[in-house]
């Protein structure tokens, strides 16, 4: 349970938390390196002079006095391609270095590939009705539609105000994002996933919702931080900008069009873009065609088409995420039918062994293999005294982390994933200790559908892990935080066979799914088996 909550906090940080201090971070680069090199000067000025005076740099510049006084002038504060430059080029370098990197595990399917699956397999475990409502919006506030809206408002209402360059940047903002991302879209040609809730038909990867929200919102945080307003308006606007950016990136992955990858991509695409918009709104040189561009309004009329237009593109956003079709996605359907002798004689082979951690490392073999309907299963294990365990629901997991800092006992709290086949658990049901209704100790098991069915009926086959969590415990690498697991794991196989049995299910047979083993799982908690599965078949 504790466990559990630092799970999902840790994915809440990694998903929504770093990405947003990122963006927030190379805004503040590019919008106060200004002030932030006037702060520093007088410090640095004496150490820079004192380098300068050494018998290194002299040399150096005696010997190459064009390279010396090159890097000496990106330097220069007061020059648009000294420091300005120099800053917007470090932002855009790193946006580079980020989308080449994220481009080359998904051209070399290397391990973030396997994170995208099961990543995008765990979706389903957070979704409800009122949270598919908020993500629609906040994906339809990245779409092109209200986008362009916004964008138009804005530029109407910079150019009410005289500042032509300002209306250029948020249209080549909106221009230069969708040329970007169809052209990815184009020479990269990655599959969208085919199990979304919403209809999508262009190539996944970059997410052109990601990308063009994060450039245009990431430009008006921009504007934000530099403007005069009050510390808490800065403060409470920034912080719901970057909210905004980094959840329409977390929509398009809740609604299932994109893979965790895309959104990575187009993190990196949006660096670099805004790096180099912010280095054009401050160029301080004069541009004709720009400086000298009119409107044949009123700067009232104008200012009231602004106005009009933001307005528009909220009211549109609404309607739009109310108007969306949402696709039923289906549950996987048997496609391959066995008879009982062909399954006591051995696993089917298409099935792994084990269950795996998030990265692929490896928990527990397979303990049971349990025939039946969805509402079988859980009446059975209902009967039997088992709980089935909650969705990760925010406010479910939240409430976990409260009842675990109070140590009061959870007999459905959410647990952390477990995958088979790259997806989690389909089921998992949870046992209190006897007597002892502690959070550190609890019997619990894992299942998952299987694309199998037992003949003639094709009645749905499962397979599932059974262990006992003794205790909480601190181990190095992705977990942090975990429960520690009794070793004898077929101890809580005997258990779970006992208690199902008990309620009218039938013992059919052993299965031999591995050797013998005394091994650790990924977590580094030890554990021994006879490597053997029971059979059992739901009434």
């Amino acid at each position: 349970m504790l466990p559990a909550f630092v799970f999902y906090t840790f994915l809440f940080l990694a998903l929504v938390v770093v990405p947003a201090g990122l963006i927030l971070v190379a805004l503040l680069f590019l919008e106060h390196e200004r002030r932030l090199w006037r702060r520093i000067t007088p410090a640095i000025g004496p150490i820079g002079r004192m380098l300068a005076r050494s018998s290194a740099v002299t040399g150096f510049g005696a010997r190459f006095p064009r390279i010396l006084g090159f890097l000496a002038h990106r330097l220069d504060p007061r020059d648009s391609w000294g420091l300005p430059a120099t800053l917007a080029g470090a932002v855009i370098f790193a946006g580079v270095w980020f989308f080449l990197g994220v481009l080359q595990d998904i051209v070399a399917k290397d391990p973030l590939v396997i994170l995208d699956i099961r990543l995008h397999n765990s979706v389903p475990l957070f979704r409800t009705p009122g949270m598919t409502r908020f993500m629609l919006l906040l994906t339809e506030l990245g779409g092109a539609t209200v986008l362009s809206l916004v964008v138009l408002g804005i530029a109407l209402l910079a150019l009410a105000r005289g500042r032509r360059r300002l209306a250029a940047t948020f249209v080549l903002a909106l221009a230069g994002t969708g040329l970007i991302s169809t052209m990815f879209k184009a020479l990269v040609g990655n599959a969208r996933p085919i199990d979304a809730i919403i209809s999508a038909h262009e190539a996944s990867f970059p997410s052109g919702h990601m990308l063009s929200g994060t450039v245009v919102y990431g430009l008006l945080a921009a504007l934000l931080l530099g403007s005069q307003a009050r510390d808490g308006v800065r403060a409470f606007g920034t912080t719901l900008l970057l909210l905004v950016m980094v959840g329409i990136g977390l929509s398009r992955l809740y609604l299932g069009v994109h893979w965790p990858s895309d959104l990575l991509g187009s993190l990196a695409l949006a660096l670099i873009v805004l790096g180099a918009l912010l280095f054009f709104l401050y160029y301080n040189r004069p541009i004709r065609w720009i400086d000298s561009f009119r409107l044949p309004l009123s700067v009232r009329a104008t200012r009231i088409a602004g106005a009009t237009a933001l307005i528009a593109a909220v009211g549109l956003a609404v309607m739009l995420s109310g108007r969306a079709k949402i696709v039923q996605v289906e549950p996987p359907v048997a496609t391959h039918a066995l008879d009982m002798e062909a399954l006591r004689a051995s696993l089917p082979h298409d099935l792994p062994r084990w269950s795996e951690d998030l990265i692929g490392g490896r928990m527990e073999p397979i303990s049971l293999v349990l025939i039946g309907s969805l509402n079988e299963i859980v009446d059975v294990f209902t009967r039997a005294g088992w709980t089935r365990a909650d969705l990760p629901t925010p406010v479910r997991v939240l409430q976990e982390g409260i009842d675990a800092i109070r140590d009061l006992p959870e007999p459905a709290a959410p647990a952390t994933p477990a995958f088979f086949m790259d997806r989690p658990q389909s089921l998992t049901f949870e046992k209190p200790e006897t007597g002892s209704p502690s959070i550190r100790r609890r019997h619990h098991t894992r299942l998952w559908q299987t694309p199998h069915c037992l003949a003639p009926d094709c009645r749905p086959m499962w397979v599932a892990t059974a262990s006992f969590d003794v205790g909480i415990e601190f181990v190095q690498g992705l977990y942090l935080v975990t429960h520690r697991i009794d070793p004898a794991l077929d101890d809580e196989r005997t258990l779970i066979v006992a208690d199902l049995t008990r309620v009218g299910a039938t013992h059919a047979g052993i299965i031999m799914v591995s050797p013998p083993l005394h091994a650790k799982n990924a977590a580094g908690d030890p554990f021994s088996t006879d490597g053997r599965a029971v059979v059992l078949v739901m009434p």
